[in-house]
């Protein structure tokens, strides 16, 4: 395999990358090679190992690293991940779902409300096949 390097990238070419992926367990630079319609490597049949990372625990209910977050509000979706046991969404890390849903979403005046992050998230941990409403998990 050839040598990998750290780049930074603002959170526009991030979300790009995202997209592209054909799963958590696809490395993000495949993704990339495909976005610059660079050709795959014999390499690409490789196994490539889940990134591991911390769960986020809260209220009951655990959440793997990797598990992808969405969330309608105002018209929006606005879409993150569990990143090592914080909320990663819209370029912003929140350490509970009421922190990021108020982090994320804003009013028609562009004032940031407060969430309860439980009653608008939905999540999907790698190992589902859809979508839960992040409520439904607490016990």
């Amino acid at each position: 395999m050839t040598s990998l390097r750290t780049i930074e990238i603002d959170y526009e070419i991030y979300k790009l990358i995202q997209l592209e992926r054909r799963g958590f367990e696809e490395p993000e630079y495949l993704a990339l090679r495909r976005l610059l319609k660079i050709p795959e490597t014999e390499e690409k049949n490789e196994s490539y190992p889940t990134p591991s990372g911390r769960s986020w625990f809260g209220q009951g209910v655990e959440l793997p690293h990797g598990t992808q977050l969405r969330m309608k509000y105002n018209g929006q979706i606005f879409r993150g991940q569990i990143d090592n046991g914080v909320w990663a969404v819209e370029g912003k890390r929140q350490n509970s779902p009421s922190a990021a849903a108020g982090a994320a979403a804003s009013t028609k005046d562009g004032k940031h409300p407060s969430l309860n992050g439980w009653n608008y998230w939905e999540i999907k941990r790698p190992e589902d096949a859809g979508w839960h409403p992040l409520k439904s998990l607490r016990a």
